[in-house]
């Protein structure tokens, strides 16, 4: 999305705005980097935190992961989550470019929210407005575009529910 655009969006199109959000951008763009090379999940977790995401206790977050740039803090990672190496996840669509579609896809900014015990594996892509269900399972490769029920394994592009966990998680539970 165009700084301009984003700015607009938290009321930041002053100077001194501008200045405020360009060194924001670029200590998120630093603390990223920095969290992309961490071995330790825990200081990872942390970094993470850091650059405005919500994120819970117990949390595995891979290496390698893309937490959208612009509204991270529309990101919502609940206790024990896992969300595997190289996931892409975005709080918002955008056409960046000035073209007749920017009038037919208007900006979309929507949550998204990975639920407690979630399992994200690696190579996934979850986009604005998913929530992913308590303990279910996002299998690899993935492209999420709509919630996930708790409980269930989706896979696919577009990921679709192919097995339901409920009955599985239960008879361990005992």
């Amino acid at each position: 999305m165009p700084s301009k655009e984003v700015l607009q969006y938290y009321h930041l199109d002053s100077p001194l705005g501008r200045l405020w959000y360009t060194f924001r951008k670029a200590i998120r763009y630093v603390i990223e980097k920095i969290a992309h090379i961490c071995p330790s999940k825990s200081v990872r977790s942390t970094l993470y935190r850091a650059c405005g995401l919500n994120i819970g206790n117990d949390v595995y977050i891979g290496d390698n992961v893309l937490f959208d740039r612009a509204f991270p803090q529309m990101i919502t990672i609940k206790d024990h989550a896992a969300v595997g190496d190289r996931c892409i996840i975005t709080a918002h669509a955008h056409i960046p470019t000035e073209t007749p579609l920017k009038k037919i896809y208007p900006r979309t900014i929507k949550p998204v929210v990975i639920e407690e015990g979630a399992w994200i594996m690696p190579n996934v892509t979850i986009i604005c407005g998913v929530t992913i269900g308590k303990e279910a399972v996002v299998a690899t490769g993935a492209i999420v575009t709509k919630d996930v029920p708790p409980h269930t394994l989706v896979a696919g592009v577009p990921a679709q529910v192919v097995k339901d966990l409920k009955p599985i998680i239960e008879s361990r539970n005992v």
